[in-house]
Order: structure tokens, then C-alpha cells, then sequence
């Protein structure tokens, strides 16, 4: 699995963030395996405040 998400653009789909620790896990998974890859995130509830940059 890991060989192919290294070749992929990702899209991340959560269910609720609130505080972005699970986003923040997937996201450094995601970059040690190939920091190039374009992520997206779509996140169905979340916080006005919770900036991407924290992310």
C-alpha cells in the first residue's frame, strides 16, 4: 500500500475535527512517504477556528 500512495495524490476524508490530531497523524504519515504528494482534506464537521496552517 505504502509503495502506491508514495506515486498518488491523496484525499483524506474525516468524519469530525475538532482539535486536528488525527489529520496532523495522517498528514506526517503521508509526508514521510513522499512529501510531494498533493493532500486533500474534506472534513464533514469542524471548528471555524481550526486554521490549515495548524494542520
Amino acid at each position: 500500500m505504502s509503495s502506491r500512495i508514495r506515486q498518488q495524490n491523496v484525499l483524506v476524508i474525516d468524519d469530525l475535527t475538532t482539535v486536528g490530531s488525527k489529520l496532523n497523524e495522517i498528514l506526517s504519515t503521508l509526508r514521510i512517504l513522499n512529501e510531494d504528494n498533493e493532500i486533500t482534506i474534506f472534513s464533514l464537521i469542524g471548528r471555524k477556528d481550526l486554521m490549515a496552517e495548524s494542520l
